[in-house]
């Protein structure tokens, strides 16, 4: 069965403020006295401890490079990033660095840190300290830390003096920052040296690599470029000449091929003019143009054997012939250009094929100095960067500047760090109350007097609940139904169990009904404390003494409520009781009420009449799939029904008879003592199911709460929200 939800604000609270309080002042002055103690132990330690100072001086670690100049740093600055300068605080906390400045402010030989201790201070002698535990003693005082995340970094030292506090942490500072400008110094001198090495070597590389190739040019007698005796420059030219002597040996066939086209006639003459200049075409096709015009005009105004007309008839024909022997001469003119350039072409290409030729005999010799060349330019630009670099960190000697500056120096402080009298009072008193009251708590109550041996919490129980163990011992003399008090459910217009119930969920998941839900959940805490524990299911039966509608409203109203404690419930109907509307189904199997929204399985009695006898039907056929519920709410018939199966409901785990608010309660005890045995009584509850009038608002609800265990009606509580 799950845990069933119980409200905490019912049980006691865990802890007694007033009880601890009783406590504390009855052995107050324990308390006290521990707190006196307490406090006069710290006054003797303010009395006698030796008072220490602490002296702290600031550095700022600036991760910017000055550039004096545009020389690079052999070695870099810190850098910005926190991991930097955190790594600053594990350097000036090092050995090395802190042993330098034990050995140079002579700390062996301080009697601060070279004591032999409280065996020495008492008299008993003991051991002198060794350096190695000397320089432990001066490592602890020393403090370092970074100043949140900034660049700013606190150097303490701690001591009995305070000059000497100031004295240590400033040479702490004056020790590091030397470090810092020698590790730059030493760097800059070890790659001086470095490349002071290396340059005399790249010299000596770069000087028989230029005098190889000078003489693998003699050897193979290849000239310089710049000067234009290789073979490579002059086929180079000679190609050159060669594309433009293509080019106007094309144009001059062009022009050729032209003039040929063009032909001798005067239109002829005209393309001709136009491919090559002559001042005599250009007369003869005036004077040409001119005899043409004037033969027109005579010939419009003369007969065409007039003289005149013949006459410069006569004329244009001459002029033509002039024209066709200055077209021939032109022609030819373009032809001897042509031939010529032709000529220009084949000698310059028998050139060209000749170099190209001597060019292939020296293709070895040529690759060959081309690799000659590229190792001697290769080294030397290794010794121009050597020689750059060199000079380089010579001229940096004296101008890196340091990243840590000092902000703050150590002064010796006025007021010492340890003891502080303002702290460890109030401390010390806080302390020894807490100890005291402690102590006082352990110790307990005093002892009460011999004639009031009861104790307090027990004697207001009794005064609380006298009538409730009055009520146990009559329910032990004589067993009796247990009453479970008066619920008022809602009521809806109209007939049917089936509204109501659905009236009665609506109201458990409105706003507002607080107190009926409450009232309901109070009501499943009283049904599960008169369970035995057992393995699940649990077994309740719910059933009437006159009006079976009563028994399925309350029997709808309790399995709801467990389903809200978050309880897995079954109910299981019989599908022949009158008035119950149950659904007409076939077979046993588990469906969703649709009212209550509770798993339901009917078992139809009379179908079961006529196949097996009803002596078969048992709870354990009931339970056979049951077991994943942890309650299973059996929703009998009336006690003094024909339907009711002693057998069948006398193994329940708690039998709840819901009654009317017209029933005699005597009578009821009565009938029930009839029909049950005092075992079963001892099993069943009552419990009073009320309806609002039809049309009472939804909002108001009363419950009237009995007495457990008492045979007369209880006092009605009207609750209202």
């Amino acid at each position: 069965m799950k845990p069933f939800s119980i409200d905490e604000r019912t049980l006691p609270p865990l802890f007694d403020v007033g009880a601890v309080w009783t406590i504390l002042w009855q052995r107050r002055m324990t308390v006290l006295a521990s707190t006196f103690l307490v406090l006069l132990l710290t006054v003797a330690y303010l009395a006698v401890a030796k008072p220490s100072y602490t002296a702290t001086a600031s550095i700022m670690i600036d991760p910017r490079d000055s550039h004096a100049t545009n020389l690079n740093s052999v070695l870099p600055g810190i850098g910005n990033d926190s991991a930097a300068i955190a790594s600053q605080v594990f350097v000036i906390e090092s050995r090395d660095l802190l042993m330098k400045v034990f050995e140079s402010e002579k700390i062996e030989s301080d009697p601060e840190f070279s004591g032999g201790g409280l065996l020495s201070l008492i008299g008993l002698g003991g051991r002198a300290p060794t350096k190695d535990e000397i320089f432990k003693r001066f490592q602890r005082n020393v403090t370092v830390e970074r100043a949140g995340l900034t660049y700013v970094i606190d150097i303490n030292f701690v001591s009995r003096y305070s000059d000497k506090a100031a004295r240590i942490a400033n040479a702490i500072v004056s020790r590091y920052k030397t470090g810092l400008s020698g590790e730059r110094e030493t760097a800059n001198s070890d790659v001086n040296s470095i490349l002071a090495d290396k340059i005399g070597g790249l010299q000596k590389n770069v000087s028989d690599s230029e005098h190889e190739v000078a003489e693998f040019k003699v050897t193979h007698k290849i000239l310089d470029a710049s000067a234009g005796g290789t073979l490579q420059s002059q086929i180079d030219k000679l190609t050159d000449q060669l594309i433009a002597a293509r080019s106007d040996a094309d144009q001059a066939k062009d022009k050729y091929s032209q003039a040929l086209a063009a032909g001798t006639s005067p239109a002829g003459l005209a393309k001709l003019s136009e491919i090559l200049s002559s001042e005599a075409t250009v007369k003869l096709r005036e004077n040409y143009n001119q005899r043409a015009s004037d033969l027109a005009n005579y010939e419009a105004m003369y007969q065409p054997r007039h003289p005149m007309i013949k006459r410069l008839r006569s004329e244009l024909d001459r002029m033509q012939g002039l024209m066709a022997v200055e077209a021939q001469r032109i022609t030819q003119e373009l032809k001897a250009k042509s031939d010529l350039a032709a000529q220009t072409v084949v000698t310059l290409q028998a050139k060209l094929d000749a170099l190209r030729q001597q060019l292939e005999g020296s293709d070895v010799a040529q690759v060959q100095l081309r690799r000659l060349e590229a190792r001697a330019q290769a080294a030397r630009a290794v010794l121009d960067d050597f020689l750059k670099r060199a000079e380089e960190t010579s001229q940096m000697q004296g101008l890196q500047l340091q990243e840590a500056r000092v902000i703050s120096s150590a002064a010796p402080p006025v007021q010492p760090t340890w003891p502080k009298p303002l702290l460890l009072l109030p401390v010390s008193a806080l302390l020894g109350l807490i100890i005291g009251c402690g102590l006082a708590l352990l110790r307990g109550l005093k002892s009460r007097r011999e004639g009031d041996p009861t104790p307090p919490l027990r004697s207001r129980l009794q005064q609380v609940e006298p009538q409730k163990e009055s009520i146990q011992e009559k329910g032990r003399s004589e067993p009796a139904p247990i009453s479970f008090g008066e619920y008022h459910l809602p009521s809806v217009t109209g007939v049917g169990a089936y509204s109501s119930i659905r009236a009665m969920r609506r109201r458990f998941f409105q706003a507002g009904n607080e107190a009926f839900s409450r009232d309901v959940l109070q009501l499943m805490r009283r049904i599960i404390h008169h369970l035995t524990e057992h393995p699940k299911p649990y077994v309740l039966l719910m059933s009437s003494l006159h009006t079976p509608l009563s028994a399925r409203l309350a029997g709808a109203m309790v399995g709801i409520g467990l389903q809200q404690a978050e309880q897995n419930v079954l109910v299981v109907e019989f599908g022949n009781q009158p008035g119950l509307e149950a659904p007409a189904r076939s077979g046993n199997g588990v469906f969703i009420s649709g009212a209550s929204g509770l798993h339901t399985v009917v078992y139809n009695v009379a179908a079961e009449r006529s196949s097996i006898s009803r002596q078969h039907l048992t709870i354990d056929d009931i339970l056979a799939g049951a077991g994943a519920y942890d309650f299973v709410l059996l929703m009998a018939p009336s006690l003094v029904g024909e339907d009711w199966e002693p057998a069948l409901f006398a193994e329940a785990d708690l039998m709840l008879f819901a009654l009317s608010p017209t029933e005699d309660m005597s009578e009821v005890d009565n009938m029930l003592r009839q029909r049950l045995d005092a075992d079963q009584i001892g099993r069943s509850a009552t419990l009073v199911i009320a309806r609002e009038p039809a049309g009472a608002a939804e909002s108001q609800m009363v419950q009237a709460i009995r007495p457990t265990g008492d045979g007369e009606r209880g006092d009605r509580i009207a609750a209202r929200r």
